[in-house]
């Protein structure tokens, strides 16, 4: 196994950049979809994880997210 300073992160912390690298690439709707398919989640968990994701979050916000991140597809 090779060693190296990013294996100095926490499980906690690998999850979340993780999260970000596919958020970033794919957007929230394909890092959901990645997630479903990749644990083999239902769409009930699916819904719930979408809920927790967004928790917090104005539609406008949702929107202005989703906006970047298209624009930035676009370059």
């Amino acid at each position: 196994m090779l060693l190296n300073e990013k294996s100095k992160f926490t499980d906690r912390e690998i999850i979340e950049k993780g999260s970000r690298a596919l958020i970033k690439e794919l957007g929230y709707s394909g890092f959901l979809r990645f997630i479903r398919y990749a644990e083999g989640i239902s769409k009930e968990d699916y819904l719930k994880l979408e809920n927790e994701i967004f928790e917090g979050m104005s539609l406008d916000e949702i929107y202005d997210n989703a906006k970047k991140h298209w624009e930035s597809k676009e370059r």
